[in-house]
């Protein structure tokens, strides 16, 4: 005796092999209809989903696991009836188990028909997606309550998801943004160079901020524009993969940053003061230790007042510095020969004994710049080179005169 072949086989043994198939799932449970939703066929998984034996259910709708809401409704008569007029369609609602415990099911009703396409039965595939509810209702309660606005892009760049924090920060209804291109949050400058960030991160995802090192700015609804940071992690679901995307508005923090840096500069300033002391005399005082930063401010400041005030003569005075080393005498010499370029003449006061012992010792050499121990000292001399510039001036103009033709 041979098999038959599968096309030729009886349909009610091929309807027990679907629910063979579909047992094997374990999380879904196939139910065979009559033409008026009457159960016909009950499988071992339709069992042990709702804990009804098929001694209790078959002969009976499927009334009997909705709620009392549902059945009052007659919303079971709707499904059978939309399924015979329109095909195949899924549906989902809370139903109960025998304990009368609810349970969240995703149903898929397919309408069996005979050769005229009269309906005579139905085959329902009942799914338990209550887990699946839980735990996207734990994943929308944590987007919502995330402090940063959240926002969940596609591998299309589409957005998918925002909380009310994103709805807040861009001005955006949730619905004006879902299904829209991210780059609807990005500036029109910077949306060329947007893609090819994001497209990057879809090519190697991994948990860390986006544009590190660079000034990012978001664009709210109304156009304005704001500083933000980003940070982005991969998600991988059962739609693919997805990217959350975490921004913050930084404009406080940069309004900070930029008062502080003011400050810093003020203070920076104030600690290094260029004094006009006499006519074509400048002093600067220098207290604390000097690094690179304060050095080059140091330098530009006495360049500046040197071009304005035409003085031909600066007093360094190292009274309220701490120590000298290597590197500190690296900064006086940089600024000396930046004076001399200008025609001006450096002298270094306050050098006290042991200062100049230190600065021996490590073999410090600072050229010609002139020196003396207090700042009356280092005046008296900038007086001398004045006069004695006056004095090279007058001569050199007498031999101008003398040489011209009477």
């Amino acid at each position: 005796m041979t098999t038959p072949p599968v096309d030729e086989e009886d349909p009610q043994a091929r309807l027990r092999d679907l629910e063979a198939m579909l047992d094997a799932l374990g999380d879904r449970a196939v139910v065979r209809l009559g033409p008026n939703g009457e159960v016909i066929r009950w499988s071992r998984s339709a069992r042990a989903m709702t804990g009804y034996t098929e001694s209790e259910v078959v002969g009976r709708t499927l009334a009997l696991l909705r709620t009392e809401e549902d059945r009052g409704a007659g919303l079971l008569e709707q499904e059978l009836e939309a399924v015979r007029r329109h095909g195949r369609r899924d549906f989902q609602g809370w139903w109960l188990r025998k304990d009368g415990e609810r349970f969240l099911a995703r149903v898929s009703l397919t309408p069996v028909t005979a050769e005229d396409g009269t309906v005579t039965g139905f085959v329902e595939v009942l799914r338990d997606a209550t887990e699946a509810a839980r735990a996207e209702s734990l994943f929308h309660g944590l987007l919502e309550s995330a402090p940063d606005a959240m926002v969940i892009v596609g591998s299309d760049a589409r957005i998918i998801l925002v909380n009310r924090q994103a709805e807040a920060l861009f001005g955006f209804e949730r619905d004006e943004l879902v299904g829209q291109e991210i780059e609807v949050l990005v500036p029109a400058r910077f949306r060329d160079r947007h893609v090819g960030h994001r497209t990057g991160f879809l090519h190697n995802p991994q948990v860390r901020p986006m544009g590190a090192g660079l000034e990012l700015q978001g664009r709210r609804r109304d156009g304005t524009e704001f500083p933000v940071e980003i940070s982005l992690s991969p998600l991988e679901t059962a739609e693919g993969r997805l990217v959350a995307a975490a921004v913050r508005d930084v404009t406080e923090r940069r309004e900070t940053e930029q008062r502080l840096q003011r400050q810093r500069d003020e203070i920076l300033e104030l600690s290094t003061p260029v004094i006009q002391v006499w006519d074509k005399v400048l002093a600067l005082p220098i207290i604390g230790t000097l690094d690179t930063l304060r050095a080059t401010r140091l330098t530009e400041g006495l360049l500046e007042r040197i071009a304005q005030t035409q003085a031909e003569v600066a007093i360094l005075d190292i009274s309220g510095v701490p120590t000298i080393d290597t590197q500190v005498a690296q900064h006086l010499l940089k600024t000396v020969q930046a004076a001399a370029l200008m025609g001006t003449v450096s002298i270094m006061s306050g050098v006290r004994p042991e200062t100049a012992q230190s600065m021996v010792h490590l073999g410090i050499d600072m050229g010609r710049l002139r020196s003396r121990s207090t700042l009356q000292d280092a005046l008296q001399l900038a007086l001398a080179v004045l006069a004695e510039r006056a004095g090279t001036a007058q001569a050199a103009a007498r031999a101008l005169t003398s040489g011209e033709p009477r």
